[in-house]
């Protein structure tokens, strides 16, 4: 597997110790550029990334899974799969315990060995849907 796979795959999964909040320190660059539509601006930095990660991290018990990574010069695709429980307040809801199972695609760009850009698109709408009590999704009720 390439460099740029292992490291992608590092971040999804949160690295070896299972926080990215510490990866976007240790695997991005200064000038990292977050792409997506989930965030409340795009694109963002690398601070206002890890904020926003450490939010959801606060709310939700994560667990991301890198389902396939393809290659090609200084950029690796990847698809991923989110669970979750959510265990905090986000954006107005409270903590219910259900979990969620959602799918997403992320495009990294590399430099100098580092991630230097994201772009992410991942299905945050239906992850909201599953946390709705009358949503008869896995874990709803």
């Amino acid at each position: 597997m390439s460099f740029r796979k292992t490291l992608a795959r590092r971040f999804l999964e949160e690295t070896e110790d299972r926080d990215r909040v510490a990866a976007y320190d240790e695997l991005c660059t200064g000038d990292y550029l977050e792409h997506d539509p989930a965030m409340p601006q795009d694109p963002v930095g690398r601070d206002e990334a890890r904020r926003v990660y450490r939010e959801l991290l606060a709310a939700f018990e994560l667990r991301h899974t890198a389902d396939s990574l393809i290659a090609e010069g200084d950029l690796v695709a990847a698809r991923f799969t989110v669970r979750g429980r959510h265990v905090g307040e986000y954006r107005g809801f409270p903590p219910s315990g259900r979990t969620f199972e959602v799918t997403g695609q992320v495009t990294f760009r590399f430099r100098e060995r580092m991630i230097t850009e994201t772009w992410l698109n991942w299905d945050a709408q239906g992850m909201l849907e599953q946390l709705r009590p009358s949503s008869g999704a896995p874990g709803a009720g």
